[in-house]
């Protein structure tokens, strides 16, 4: 009786099946081959090579734009599992405790401050000497993939599945004016409901349908305050507020401890809670095993920790 004959399996590269991700992440070859850092032409062999090892179109390619073929989005979703596979491995063999090198691209909200971006830049690059880092400001919503970052912090839960989210910190917010301001008022403000007739000065983090949720309790009280100003700097915003414009949003205690104690700055409906705003580090799928990637979070939760403690230390000072 003969046997039957088996097919090999088809053979490919974990490079060419990087360039190909890279390539329907970005929808272009010329974008991948600026992030990948290499010619468009070795872009374009390698996808071509992985379509003949494969034996079937992963891409269709016009002047225009790029799509991915039913198979292509199969196998692209799980080359994703397999180059984070790859990605582990390559840890464990070059070994936990090697020093991180070569060039981090992070994207940082404006929100989240200059000086915590500074003291976590150079707090980075003391401890990894073989490190570059390059950080940019950002004042609006960036994808690293899309972008070009290694990683980017964001707010909010995650929505792309080829992204990988690590919290960092929560941001608790609480409402405060000036006590100029607040003695021009008509009325006393006492509460939530009055808030819609007043001018409010707004970070824009608690989303784009500019309603602002306040909770007692089990009590939740949605409003649509009149943005007199929004800039997502903290410090712009507190001149705002200095300034009589309004009734704002500011972080903690730690942005304007001073301004509270002087008396400048008073809270604002204080038994009232605002949502706490989640950031995020967030990178590539495939770039989540990055030890350089894992360097930078584990340096900035050192900084929000230290934050976090001096906070509270100016907390208990204001309250006594």
């Amino acid at each position: 009786m003969r046997s039957a004959t088996v097919e090999p399996m088809p053979s490919f590269n974990l490079d060419a099946l990087l360039v190909f991700s890279k390539v329907v992440e970005c929808r272009s070859v010329s974008r991948a081959a600026e992030l990948l850092d290499m010619p468009k032409s070795t872009v374009s062999r390698q996808v071509n090579r992985l379509e003949t090892d494969l034996g079937f179109k992963l891409l269709r390619k016009n002047t225009h734009q790029i799509t991915v073929t039913d198979l292509g989005e199969k196998i692209y979703t799980h080359a994703l599992n397999v180059l984070a596979e790859a990605n582990e491995i390559r840890t464990l063999v070059e070994g936990s405790r090697q020093e991180p090198q070569g060039l981090l691209r992070v994207a940082i909200p404006v929100f989240v401050g200059i000086d915590f971006a500074a003291r976590v830049g150079a707090l980075f690059l003391q401890r990894f000497p073989r490190s570059r880092l390059e950080i940019r400001l950002v004042d609006n919503e960036i994808h690293p993939v899309r972008d070009g970052f290694d990683v980017a912090f964001g707010v909010g839960p995650l929505q792309d599945s080829t992204l990988i989210a690590r919290q960092l910190f929560t941001l608790k917010c609480f409402l405060c004016a000036s006590p100029a301001f607040l003695a021009a008022l008509e009325e006393p403000l006492t509460q939530p409901g009055q808030l819609n007739k007043l001018p409010f000065v707004d970070p824009g983090l608690h989303g784009h349908s500019r309603k602002l949720v306040l909770s007692r309790g089990r009590r939740r009280h949605e409003l649509s305050p009149f943005i007199r100003a929004q800039s997502n700097n903290f410090q712009v915003n507190k001149q705002y507020l200095l300034s009589g414009l309004g009734v704002g949003v500011m972080p903690n205690q730690i942005i304007c401890a001073g301004e509270l104690e002087e008396g400048t700055l008073v809270p604002v409906l204080p038994e009232w809670t605002l949502d706490p705003v989640d950031v995020y580090m967030l990178c590539p799928f495939q770039l989540s095993f990055s030890s350089l990637i894992g360097a930078f979070y584990e340096t900035a939760e050192e900084i929000i920790l230290e934050n976090t403690e001096f906070s509270q230390q100016e907390g208990r000072a204001y309250r006594n």
